[in-house]
């Protein structure tokens, strides 16, 4: 998601407040999409009998597809606003071959390649309350990471119980702080495009310290926030989603707009899962109710764009998520135009 300079954050309780992870699309032969976030479906994870990522050309190697939307890129602003980037979608060589391998029947939860009809988007699915206990954050690299690695065990708490509901696979995404670390989807995008991101192909949350620290400091809100909508796109790619953008986009022309809407509905839907699960831990343990509205407050922190979405609707979707009474709020895939503008 964009970043930009929050007019509330002068007025905002000294609690550290959210900066959000906007993804962004890399291509094979053109600079990463930094502002709009990029989305590389990713290959069965860590359930039996994975699908090895194809690996005869450059462009396999940054994933199979880069729709605004698979190496999740987010920037977080710090007192500046970058200019919005457009992203578009490719679908890389070996794609359709890796997606359209069956699962054995004996492999037990697999994605579902569904999109509205996704069954992690059924009526009735609802996020449990978790307790997130949070130590204080601060500039060394053991403090960022003991605050990271006890968010993201919020986060598994808060999202294996529903995967496991609707029969979906789970496995925890890993972490990585290093500055400019490489990652199986390619090189780090330069550090003025991106401060965090998310490749599928590793399921690795990627937050590079030096970068968070640059663009939000220690603001825990905002540190929390990123991750949880980087963590949005972890789940995006558990439940299959990811792989029937994949099928739906394959097709489409790069740039056209059918695929920057395809773009817009990941990225809103990243921002309303981050939205539940703020909510799920607003009020107990170390997320207060000042933390928690810090953290949605932030989300008007960004630029619209065509790969991301209006301001308006990049908050409202993030709200529909935190006031929702489960994951059925969440399905973008079925909104009007008008709301994923």
């Amino acid at each position: 998601m964009d970043r930009a300079d929050d007019p509330f954050r002068a007025n905002r309780p000294e609690e550290p407040v959210v900066a959000e992870v906007p993804p962004s699309s890399w291509r094979p032969e053109q600079p990463p999409d930094p502002w709009q976030g990029a989305i590389l479906p990713p290959p069965p994870p860590r359930h039996p009998a994975p699908q090895p990522p194809p690996r005869n050309s450059p462009a396999a190697i940054l994933g199979t597809l880069v729709i605004v939307l698979g190496l999740v890129l987010v920037v977080a602003l710090a007192g500046r606003t970058p200019d919005p980037v457009e992203g578009t979608a490719v679908a890389m060589p070996g794609l359709s071959e890796k997606l359209a391998a069956e699962p054995s029947e004996d492999q037990g939860p697999q994605p579902v390649r569904q999109l509205g009809t996704n069954p992690l988007l059924d009526d009735g699915v609802v996020l449990p309350a978790v307790t997130c206990e949070l130590p204080r954050i601060g500039r060394s690299t053991e403090q960022l990471l003991a605050f990271y690695q006890a968010g993201m065990r919020c986060l598994d708490e808060a999202w294996e119980p529903v995967l496991r509901e609707v029969n979906e696979p789970f496995f925890e995404a890993g972490l990585e702080v290093t500055a400019d670390a490489a990652t199986r989807c390619g090189d780090a995008p330069p550090e003025a495009e991106a401060t965090a991101y998310y490749c599928p192909l590793d399921e690795i949350i990627y937050m590079p310290e030096n970068r968070l620290l640059d663009t939000v400091g220690v603001d825990r809100a905002s540190h929390l926030a990123v991750l949880a909508h980087e963590y949005g796109h972890h789940v995006q790619s558990l439940s299959g989603i990811m792989y029937a953008v994949a099928d739906v986009s394959f097709a489409m022309p790069e740039g056209s707009p059918e695929e920057l809407e395809m773009s817009r509905r990941v990225e809103l839907q990243a921002n309303c899962f981050a939205g539940l699960f703020i909510a799920a831990a607003s009020g107990r343990g170390s997320v207060t109710g000042s933390l928690s509205e810090a953290a949605m407050a932030d989300f008007r922190n960004t630029i619209g764009g065509e790969t991301h979405g209006s301001v308006e609707n990049q908050v409202a979707w993030a709200w529909a998520g935190f006031e929702g009474e489960g994951t059925a709020a969440c399905n973008t895939w079925t909104a009007d135009a008008e709301e994923v503008r």
